[in-house]
């Protein structure tokens, strides 16, 4: 039997209106992405890959890209937040002095992501130029960066190999034992994988904010942990705290010491579509891929 359309009376037609207008609703003002006081719907998250990557916006991207434009978002309104917070506010004027800059060097003035990056330049000027409140925002956080690094690292090409090094030591394996095979980082990895323990300003700034996330959370290890090299698994050996670098002698690691205390000091929620917030290593990081593969390649 062929059911028979019927129309709906008005009271019911208002009645789904209003619920298709409720759903909207929910839906283009959910919380996608919060660091600190900035937001970011799912429209905006949209907007925000489509600008990096040159796509539509709505196309399906892959994880990978999709989660490194939102980590570099989150660190970068991260610092943004802190400064604001210590009344440092980027001025419409700062972010036109940072545009010039950008294009000088090279930037392409048609490039759709300019307004967003002048913006966190002129945050970054404003860190190295030292402005009231920079000061401030480091000082009332130093304690953070209160530390020497003493560490070991396991390092691999892959992220997924990172993954599978991690689950190995959830296993029982022992540290040292697998450094010695696997890590490509032969100096360490002949000695298990030790670092030593060395001051802040010695290791790239990404290992460095992962074993100060590690300590702030009282985690011995870490990972995976991007850098130009390859990807870390980090191992706290001791913790040995000492007294923070004074404001005035940060020289050139101002910018990146703001930076970290920034991803340590801000309230930052990642809708998992888009990746997952490590708040130990600092980084919005893309699902991990299949773990068997992995496995084989390091020989386990």
């Amino acid at each position: 039997m062929v059911p028979t359309f019927r129309p709906l009376s008005f009271s019911r037609l208002l009645m789904v209106a209003l619920l298709l207008l409720v759903v909207t609703a929910c839906g283009s003002t959910t919380v996608a992405v919060r660091v600190g006081a900035s937001t970011l719907d799912r429209d905006a998250v949209a907007t925000l890959v489509s600008e990096v990557t040159g796509q539509p916006a709505g196309e399906n991207l892959d994880s990978v890209v999709t989660a490194g434009v939102v980590d570099r978002y989150v660190r970068y309104e991260a610092l943004v937040d802190l400064l604001a917070e210590n009344g440092v506010v980027v001025t419409d004027d700062d972010r036109a002095a940072a545009r010039d800059r950008l294009l000088a060097a090279g930037i392409d003035p048609g490039d759709p992501t300019l307004p967003r990056i002048s913006r966190w330049q002129a945050a970054l000027d404003l860190v190295e130029v030292g402005v009231p409140g920079v000061q401030a925002a480091y000082d009332g956080n130093a304690a953070l960066l209160g530390h020497d690094l003493c560490t070991s690292h396991i390092l691999v090409s892959e992220e997924d190999d990172a993954h599978a090094v991690l689950h190995l030591l959830g296993q029982g394996e022992d540290f040292a034992i697998l450094a010695g095979n696997v890590s490509q980082d032969p100096g360490s990895g002949q000695n298990g994988g030790v670092l030593g323990c060395v001051p802040l300003g010695a290791f790239v700034p990404t290992f460095e904010r992962a074993a100060l996330g590690a300590l702030a959370e009282g985690r011995t290890l870490v990972g995976p942990v991007p850098s130009q090299f390859g990807f870390h698994v980090i191992r706290i050996d001791e913790v040995q705290r000492v007294d923070p670098v004074p404001f005035a002698e940060l020289g050139q690691r101002r910018s990146a010491a703001l930076l970290q205390v920034a991803g340590l000091t801000r309230t930052i929620e990642v809708e998992s579509r888009y990746g997952t917030w490590d708040a130990a290593v600092g980084r919005v990081a893309p699902p991990p891929g299949p773990l068997a593969p992995a496995l084989a390649r390091l020989g386990s």
